[in-house]
Order: structure tokens, then C-alpha cells, then sequence
């Protein structure tokens, strides 16, 4: 959260009061660049006044080549708390709530992944962000107010390689992470939830062998999760159609170990930053 401040000359008692203004910043990622413009397509900001009252609801869709986003804040002046979801459309995410509007707190702003009755999830997933901020706006000077979003969505791209000439097809290979993670609070941390299992929104077959006459197969199977926390313990577990049990892993163990020594920085701000994650498995001939 970042407020940016500026003195209003007053000239003339007639002059329109100092002007606030909300905007976001994307910038929690592993390049350490601001990428709300190029990412962010849709954003909901819900305020509550300092006794967590609901004011209302400030809601943007617009397309990555608009460039940046500012909203101006057209409320009184006291103390606000912001809180962001971004990316929250109904095709991937349960936030349709049975209340009205005066009833609406920060408690119920709590978000869950849609999955199938046995807990299955196997969509491709809009990304999602979260931001949120508190505030005082006073009218002596402009302020804006900048809401840092982290993201809550992580896409895998896994691949399976089998040995020359090996007879591999999509469907004798199945990927899955299982995590108690759908279920996001309204300060986003993870809510009790079912476990869920994701499984491929996207299975193909690819030949790597860039040689004539020779053929080194190979499986790649995409899929997302939502939030990764660092005191849970997701399982990455392929099997083959037979029912072989080829990798069973703790995932946060295994994606830890992807972070360059370089990077210093805690367990937990590596998994929020970092949103992709390319693993590669290879096969033996036994």
C-alpha cells in the first residue's frame, strides 16, 4: 500500500476541495515490475468506513492496452478500508453472496474456487488478485491511494518424457495436485475447505527427439491451482493408466527448491510472487 500526497494552494475560498484518487500496483512478482496494466482486466474494490460499514462497491473492466487504472474517490473525509479482488468472474469463483448490499462486510468478502460435487477442478482458471488498504482522506491535500495486489492463482506446465520409440499417448499419463487451498479469506489466507483436487485443463503429446527416424515422446499436461502457503502440503502425484505410481511429492518441498539462490526472500513471499512453474519428469524404460 502506497499513498502518494500533494499540497492544495488554496487561492479563492471557491476553489473545489483537494481530489483522491485509488489506483493498483502489480508489482509482487518475480520481475519486480509493475504488470497491472498488461495482466489485470477486471477489478472490484469494496469500502468500509472505520467501523467497517459498507460505503460501496467500486468496480473496472477494461483491456490490457488501456495502460494504467485510476478511480477517483469521491467520499467524505474519514478513515476507509479498501479491500480488492481482481479477476473475480463466476466462471471460476463463488462470490455470489444472498444478502443486500447494507449488509455486506469485510467478513463475507471470502472467496471459493468452483469445483465439481467429488471436488474436482479441471478448468483453466481466470487469474485472481487481491489487494487491500486503510486510509484517512482529508480535503487539505490530493492523495493517491495505490493498492498492492498479490495473485492467488498458479498455472504448472508438467511434462512427462518417455524413452525412444516408447508408445505414449495423453491418456497413459494423469497429473494431479490435491491441496485444502479454494477456499480464500477476506484478508487471504485460507479459509477450512474440502480437499480439492486439480487435474489438466490441457493434455497433449509432443515428439522431442529432433532426429529422422527417431521418436522421443513426451507428455504435457497444464493446470492451475489457487493460493500455495507454506504451511501446506500439497501432493503432486502422476500415475500411469494402469495405476502406477510414477511421482507422489510434497509439492511446496519441490517448488522451494526452484528458487535461485539469488532471490532472498522468504518461503512464503517466493510462492506468492512466483505464478508459473515449468517441471519436467522423465520415464525409464522399466
Amino acid at each position: 500500500m502506497l499513498f502518494l500526497c500533494s499540497a492544495c494552494n488554496t487561492i479563492t475560498e471557491h476553489l473545489e476541495p483537494c481530489g483522491h484518487v485509488l489506483t493498483f500496483r502489480y508489482d509482487y512478482n518475480m520481475k519486480f515490475v509493475d504488470a497491472f496494466p498488461q495482466e489485470v482486466k477486471k477489478i472490484d474494490v469494496y469500502v468500509f468506513d472505520e467501523d467497517n460499514h459498507y460505503i460501496t462497491t467500486l468496480t473496472k473492466e477494461r483491456q490490457p492496452s488501456d495502460g494504467a487504472l485510476s478511480i477517483p474517490l469521491r467520499l467524505p473525509e474519514g478513515k476507509y478500508h479498501f479491500i480488492a479482488w481482481a479477476g473475480l468472474y463466476p466462471r471460476s469463483y463463488d462470490f455470489m453472496h444472498p444478502f443486500g448490499t447494507e449488509k455486506i462486510t469485510p467478513e463475507l468478502l471470502h472467496v471459493k474456487v468452483l469445483r465439481s460435487k467429488e471436488g474436482i477442478q479441471d478448468t483453466e482458471l481466470d487469474d485472481l488478485w487481491y489487494g487491500e488498504a486503510t486510509v484517512e482522506l482529508t480535503y487539505d491535500r490530493s492523495r493517491v491511494v495505490v493498492i498492492g495486489l498479490t495473485k492467488d492463482t498458479n498455472r504448472f506446465r508438467i511434462v512427462v518424457q518417455g524413452t525412444e520409440n516408447m508408445d505414449l499417448q495423453p491418456d497413459d499419463i494423469h497429473v494431479s495436485i490435491s491441496d485444502c487451498n479454494g477456499w480464500l479469506a477476506p484478508d487471504n489466507s485460507l479459509l477450512p475447505d474440502e480437499e480439492i483436487t486439480y487435474r489438466p485443463y490441457f493434455q497433449a503429446t509432443a515428439d522431442v527427439s529432433g532426429a529422422e527416424g527417431k521418436r522421443l515422446p513426451a507428455v504435457v499436461s497444464e493446470l492451475n491451482t489457487l493460493r500455495l502457503m507454506e504451511t501446506q502440503h500439497p501432493r503432486l502425484v502422476i500415475h500411469t493408466s494402469n495405476g502406477e505410481v510414477l511421482v507422489d511429492i510434497d509439492l511446496i518441498e519441490y517448488l522451494l527448491l526452484t528458487k535461485m539462490e539469488g532471490h532472498q526472500m522468504p518461503p512464503q513471499e517466493y510462492l506468492d510472487r512466483q505464478d508459473e512453474y515449468a517441471l519436467i519428469f522423465f520415464l525409464n524404460k522399466d
